[in-house]
Formats: structure tokens, sequence, C-alpha cells
């Protein structure tokens, strides 16, 4: 690996040291791309990150943009499922600080690099539950209704909204910005659960579920897409869910996450 991207491709991505991003990160680095893998595992990953902390999100950023001006393709794909509520180091709800705000603020602060490189793409790792979940705007890190089902359907609906917004604030830029559903795939975000864990039901798991490489299948075809917003595990371009579409729901949570992450967005 180079630290170098000046004349090849770089690919940032979350969440890749197993699963979903591990074999989105083994896909692109054979297509010839310099990859830069973000997360807590340093044996595993280029650039040390926590993103459930907004100073580790920062200190990562800082250092991603140093070592690579120019960013082609950011894969915000890491999540989380909490059965229990837990909180980030930030005093947050760790599944939305994770899966939501830390993709709004890691996109903000890689932005300047994504737009030198001339054509840069944003992705974003939803799911096709997401049409199920819903804003909580009245208690919005789940204080006092939480579920671990309705924290993380929030998230994905956030993560269709955040991508939305985001696609309006670039149009007419070098970037775009899109999202994916990589299907149901046999990864350990459910490894929480003891049916999830249970060794003589992973037979079964493997026969419904897709595999990672499959389920990266769907990265690789939305990294190269024209148009759209949403894409299947086939490439294909789906609907936005309803939930999705009102634009004055979105601007909301827009400056709700502005407001999480202390940081608010500059003008375009």
């Amino acid at each position: 690996m180079t630290d170098d991207g000046s004349s090849t491709n770089v690919c940032v991505v979350t969440g890749a040291s197993r699963g979903i991003g591990k074999a989105a990160a083994d896909r692109f680095a054979r297509r010839g791309a310099v990859v830069v893998t973000l997360g807590r595992d340093p044996s595993c990953s280029s650039v040390f990150c926590d993103l459930a902390s907004f100073a580790s999100i920062h200190a990562a950023a800082t250092e991603v943009s140093r070592r690579w001006p120019r960013i082609h393709l950011l894969i915000n794909n890491a999540g989380v499922y909490h059965a229990t509520r837990q909180l980030s180091v930030d005093g947050i709800e760790r599944t939305l600080a994770v899966n939501h705000l830390a993709p709004f603020l890691l996109t903000q602060l890689l932005l300047p690099n994504l737009r030198a490189a001339g054509s840069a793409r944003v992705l974003t790792v939803s799911s096709s539950l997401a049409r199920w979940g819903r804003i909580h705007f009245d208690d919005i890190e789940l204080a006092r209704h939480y579920g671990g089902t309705r924290a993380y359907l929030q998230s994905k609906l956030a993560n269709i909204m955040f991508t939305l917004s985001l696609s309006e604030r670039l149009d007419g830029s070098s970037v775009t910005a899109a999202c994916v559903y990589p299907g149901l795939v046999a990864t350990d975000l459910l490894r929480e659960h003891w049916w999830w864990r249970a060794a003589w039901l992973r037979p079964l798991w493997r026969a419904i579920f897709l595999s990672p490489n499959d389920a990266a299948g769907a990265l690789v075809a939305a990294a190269g897409a024209e148009g759209g917003c949403c894409y299947s595990v086939r490439g294909r371009r789906v609907a936005i869910p309803h939930h999705a579409r009102d634009a004055g729901v979105r601007r909301r949570l827009w400056g709700i996450s502005a407001e999480l992450v202390d940081r608010p967005w500059p003008s375009l």
C-alpha cells in the first residue's frame, strides 16, 4: 500500500476488518485501487479510527487528508446492532452515533479530498429494511423506549436521508452520493443474539443469507453506476423509501445531526 494517491484511485472504507467491508476492500484492491481502511484493529486498518468517538474520527480524517490528498471513493460501511442500549464515548446512543453520525461527520471532514479528486463518490451502506424505520425526533437517542431493531432501522433510514440531502447539496459538483442495500448478509452484525452465535444454526444462516463477497458486489456496482440514489445487491436502482422523501424531515434530521457532531456543514 502506498501513501501516494496521485495517479491511482483511492478508496477509503470503514468497517473493513471483516464482513462486507473487508470483501469490498479486497475487491477494490484487486481492481488496482489504493485502499485505505479505517478501524479499531491496527492489524487490519491503514488508519486507526473508533467510529464511536468524534475525536477519533477527527484525528483519522486529519491523517487520511494528509496522506491521501485526493480520494475517489468513500465507503461508509461500518455498522453496529446493539440489543441493549449503549452509549458512545461522547454520551450518544451508540447505534445512532456509529451508523449515522459517524458517516455524517467523516464525509464532511473528507469532502475537500473528494472534491480534489476531480470525480468522486460517497457510498453509504443502508438496508432495504429501512422502509420500516422511523426517525424518532421526540426521542432520537431512544432513551425512553429503546429497542435494538428500532435503533437499527432508524439509523438505516437516516443513512438514506443523509444520502439524499448530501446529493442535493453536492448537485453540480464533481462529487456524487448513493446508498446501497447489500441484502441479508451472513456477518457478525447480529452477534449479540444467541441464535446467531449458536454453532448448530450457522449452516442455516449460511444457506439463507448472502456471503460478504456477494454483498460486496453491490458496492462495486454502485461505485460505477450513473444517476440514482439507492442500489440493490445486484446493482439495480431501487425506490427510495417513502419516509425518506420528505425534504422538510430531511432538513430537520440534518440540523439535529450537525448539532450532535458539533460541526455545521459549510456552504457548498
